[in-house]
């Protein structure tokens, strides 16, 4: 019996194992067999393949049990966790209905800031290693009182070059915030086609699925975070997404994270198994609904992060303002 067939006759179908607990068994498995193996060659006459592989049974039953511990243990700290998530979304979704939408007057705006710690990366095809640094942005976004008005981007690169002047510091104007093209609104979604029912919007965000990303859920969940992020959603729609992501399997929530600005608030995310089990999160403020924040941990030591270490981290700010750079 192989690894992967040992794995699924310890799996319980009805309930996940956390990605942490499934790789830390699996490793422990493997360990165990390579240690039973190391220094046996395939030319390696039979009857001395055969002393072993009684042995090898006998620790398979004992990692077996082992691991059907973990895994036990794991599906009820998920179960929890994810039951505690969706409580913390709908709870949230509801306090966003009763929350007061910030709408620009005349001659105002609605300004989102961003300030996000992105990182850069850059390697050689040649030594195949990858370096990544982090390089903090300011991104300030005003949406005026008519959207398909006049939109302006304050963009501070940090040590990159704009994409638009080529320089750190871009300024940029455009209808209905078409900063980069015709092709590329700021917001890529009209908010009046959102459900305001969660079912109805999860199914919505879920019928859009076209294969992109490691996973469908995975999908799901940066398509509704990347809504959320841009802090110009109304209220109605903010709600729906909410409860939507509660939806989500894997989705876990964490209390008391803290913004790239300090601002804490409940972190929202799900681990996902094809990415080695990284992990992307949104902040939110549980009295609004308002995104403060996101937040991505490493899920496994790679390119000099360590496992749980916070690869990126961002503020979302929302406020009425009476002018634009």
């Amino acid at each position: 019996m192989d690894e992967l067939t040992l794995l699924r006759s310890t799996r319980d179908d009805d309930r996940e194992p956390s990605p942490e607990a499934l790789t830390a068994a699996r490793a422990a498995l493997l360990a165990r067999v390579a240690d039973e193996v190391s220094g046996t060659s395939s030319a390696r006459p039979a009857e001395h393949r055969r002393r072993w592989l009684p042995r090898l049974t006998w620790v398979g039953v004992g990692v077996a049990a082992t691991l059907t511990g973990v895994l036990v243990a794991g599906n009820v700290s998920l179960n929890a966790s994810t039951a505690y998530a969706s409580d913390v979304l709908r709870t949230a979704a509801a306090e966003t209905g009763r929350y007061a939408d910030l709408v620009p007057g005349s001659g105002e705006y609605l300004r989102s800031r961003t300030h996000a710690r992105w990182q850069v990366c850059s390697g050689s095809e040649d030594t195949a290693k990858v370096v990544c640094e982090p390089n903090d942005q300011i991104l300030d976004v005003y949406m005026p009182a008519d959207p398909t008005a006049e939109w302006v981007l304050y963009r501070d690169w940090g040590s990159m070059q704009g994409v638009l002047t080529g320089e750190s510091i871009e300024t940029a104007r455009a209808a209905d915030g078409r900063f980069y093209g015709p092709e590329s609104p700021w917001v890529r979604v009209d908010y009046a086609d959102i459900p305001t029912n969660g079912a109805a919007a999860y199914a919505w965000i879920d019928e859009q699925y076209t294969g992109g990303s490691a996973s469908r859920d995975e999908d799901n969940f940066v398509r509704i975070a990347d809504i959320l992020r841009s802090g110009l959603v109304p209220a109605a729609p903010r709600a729906a997404l909410l409860d939507a992501l509660s939806r989500i399997p894997g989705v876990t929530a964490t209390d008391d994270i803290a913004n790239l600005d300090g601002v804490t608030g409940v972190a929202i995310g799900r681990n996902e198994p094809f990415r080695a089990g990284e992990r992307q999160e949104i902040i939110i403020d549980p009295d609004t609904g308002l995104v403060i924040g996101e937040r991505r941990l490493a899920g496994a030591t790679i390119f000099g992060w360590t496992f749980g270490e916070e690869t990126e981290l961002t503020a979302v700010e929302s406020t009425i303002v009476d002018t634009a750079p």
